[in-house]
């Protein structure tokens, strides 16, 4: 079977805006050429990934930072590619799917923590890790909610108002298979590669406000659900 365009783009997952601006084309053409000239497993890709994010943070103990934002970036690309590439040629499996997240968690907090020291960003750094936290026990929460058969924090922002100009917002987002706000990925986006590459302090404020909206946004249906 020969892997389409259209194929990788039926399984695509909903996209984040920093994956159509930076990722998407290039996303496609490397799914497709390994579905279709490799015998490479999703599960090998995942690897790969954590491997480029390994040499991201070895490039940034020393202080090669451009490389490593851009090995970074690459990192990133392949954690999308493997999930793909799992999908389109039904390769999908349980390892697969915790191997996937595992190497998730932990790769982005560890190249915030060599990144930001090396810059002698301390202060920053504890913020961010605050930040990251209060966004990790929300997320939980949501999870929780999930699992116990209930509405979840992100449906219910969702349903909140459909008919309002919001929620038409929502519904339009959602047709186009795209997520409505920002996300962590644009953080990662904004932390790990705008970021060393320019050494602009606006990058880090800008993914600040975006955890800070992010929370308090599913603070308030939180305080919603718990009256």
């Amino acid at each position: 079977m020969v892997v389409e365009y259209i194929d990788i783009k039926r399984v695509f997952k909903q996209r984040n805006w920093w994956d159509l601006i930076i990722n998407l084309k290039l996303t496609l053409i490397i799914t497709k050429f390994i579905a279709n000239k490799t015998k490479i497993t999703p599960n090998q890709i995942t690897f790969m990934s954590l491997l480029f994010a390994v040499f991201s943070g070895v490039a940034f103990w020393y202080e090669y930072f451009v490389l490593g934002a851009f090995l970074y970036q690459f990192s990133y690309i392949l954690d999308i590619v493997d999930g793909s590439l799992a999908r389109v040629t039904n390769q999908t499996s349980k390892f697969g799917a915790f191997f996937d997240v595992f190497t998730d968690w932990i790769k982005a907090p560890i190249l915030f923590v060599v990144l930001f020291i090396k810059l002698n960003q301390y202060d920053l750094l504890i913020i961010l890790l605050l930040l990251l936290f209060f966004s990790c026990l929300i997320n939980k929460y949501n999870d929780m909610l999930f699992y116990q058969g209930s509405e979840s924090i992100t449906k219910d922002i969702k349903n909140s108002s459909n008919t309002s100009l919001l929620g038409k917002y929502f519904s339009f987002m959602q047709q186009k298979n795209i997520q409505p706000l920002p996300s962590t990925i644009e953080v990662e986006g904004l932390l790990l590669f705008l970021y060393p590459i320019f050494q602009n302090v606006i990058f880090v404020y800008l993914a600040f406000f975006i955890l800070i909206f992010q929370f308090s946004i599913k603070f308030y249906a939180v305080l919603k659900k718990v009256k």
